[in-house]
């Protein structure tokens, strides 16, 4: 199945509306009308048709706000047949967090057009301001690069948690304000729909996931620095072990940080282990020193597995694996994944000893020569480029990345060029946030 991936989702997400808009506007033989209304900018209106600019853009700005951020409560589901459409969580929260900005901009532009009535004091008015408000201030601080570097993540969270409430609040309002879309059936069930399946899914997310995804209890049997800000955790499960693939990530919650605080980190061991092993690069408030803020002995909670970083996603035995930094974490456990595929992994770090893990790596490498791994240091051979890759036939190969976004875009900006296509480009994103 093909992934539905921001080049597809967004134009599909503004497509369903201008059909069903178009095709219910087309047949209204309805009689609304702008008895008294105001506008932001454009003054009042009086005896106007509902056929006017104001009110028709201003309610397809709102409707698009209303169903996009009904979607993106769908994706915090982390509903397995969700990540199935989207290619894997990472991508799925990737889009997630896009369409909350264009969510805010389409809002912003409702707020500024649509005509308010004046004829008479309605609840749902103030309503909807307050719901403008909250949203538009509950997205900028989940989502302004300023705002996430400077608030701590479980206190971002709980924020981005409130979400949901200011969304009750502007679907509260559409119900009790006049409005075209009330009397246009296709619109109407499709806006409506969404927005009580939002609500939902939101609901779902707040208060009974916890009680329908149990997470799994493991113990931390060794904690490793290994320098360069790099913790190794080893963790022995209680009872059930973590079902997953090679290449997936887990949420997991240390009790002794913090009960609720949940950190999706890929397991770098491999799945005919029993133990689960990750490997953390201090990266911010929660991961910094993360080997001093956890014990032998203590426990953690395991929900997952997610993502679709496994090999099982392409059918082409010559692969091209290329890690940044602390980015080898799935490659440490897809490498021992391999079989017939003819993979070179290219381990691009700044420093030749800060691959941690190179001898793990090269004994992997001695035992199946379908393996070559390359560490390639920029301090003395500069940035890695395509041309390093070792690449044969462009068409014939796949390519896994996982690292930096500078990293990723580099390279995705040159294979392209190369005339590789996008099916045949695996990457995994580093920040959920």
């Amino acid at each position: 199945m093909k992934n539905l991936k921001q080049e597809i989702y967004f134009p599909i997400i503004i497509g369903i509306h201008f059909i069903f808009w178009a095709i219910d506007l087309y047949f209204y033989k309805g009689s609304f009308m702008e008895v008294h209304s105001d506008t932001m900018f454009f003054g009042e209106m009086k005896e106007t048709s509902w056929n006017n600019n104001h009110r028709i853009l201003g309610e397809v700005f709102s409707s698009w706000v209303v169903t996009v951020f009904a979607f993106n409560f769908l994706m915090a589901t982390r509903a397995k047949w969700v990540e199935r459409i989207f290619g894997g969580l990472d991508k799925m929260y990737l889009i997630h967090r896009r369409s909350g900005v264009i969510a805010v901009v389409l809002l912003l532009a409702h707020f500024f057009i649509v005509p308010r009535d004046l004829v008479a004091f309605n609840p749902g008015k103030p309503l909807g301001f307050y719901a403008f408000a909250l949203i538009l201030v509950g997205v900028i601080l989940s989502a302004a690069p300023i705002f996430k570097r400077k608030i701590p993540y479980h206190k971002w969270i709980n924020i981005h948690k409130l979400m949901g409430v200011f969304y009750v609040m502007a679907v509260m309002h559409g119900l009790m304000v006049n409005s075209l879309i009330k009397e246009l059936p296709i619109t109407r069930i499709y806006v409506f729909g969404m927005s009580f399946l939002g609500i939902g899914a939101w609901a779902y997310r707040a208060f009974f996931y916890n009680l329908v995804n149990k997470k799994l209890t493991y113990t931390i049997s060794s904690i490793k620095d290994l320098g360069n800000q790099i913790t190794e955790i080893i963790l022995a499960p209680e009872n059930t072990s973590l079902q997953f693939s090679a290449g997936q990530f887990a949420f997991f919650t240390f009790p002794s940080i913090s009960k609720k605080e949940q950190h999706p980190f890929t397991i770098s061991s491999h799945p005919n282990k029993k133990n689960l092993r990750i490997t953390v690069k201090g990266l911010g408030d929660y991961t910094d020193n993360l080997a001093q803020k956890l014990e032998v002995g203590q426990t953690a909670k395991v929900e997952g597995a997610f993502g679709h970083f496994t090999l099982d996603h392409t059918q082409k035995e010559r692969q091209i694996w290329v890690a940044g930094g602390i980015g080898i974490t799935p490659f440490l456990s897809l490498a021992k994944q391999i079989k017939d595929q003819k993979v070179d992994l290219f381990w691009c770090v700044n420093k030749a000893e800060e691959a941690v893990y190179s001898a793990e790596l090269e004994k992997v490498s001695r035992n199946n020569p379908n393996l070559n791994v390359h560490i390639w240091a920029s301090s003395t051979q500069g940035y890695i480029k395509v041309d390093n890759l070792n690449v044969d036939d462009f068409s014939k190969t796949a390519f896994f990345i996982c690292g930096p976004a500078a990293l990723k875009q580099s390279l995705f900006k040159s294979l392209k060029s190369k005339g590789v296509s996008m099916a045949d480009i695996h990457d995994e994103e580093f920040a959920f946030r």
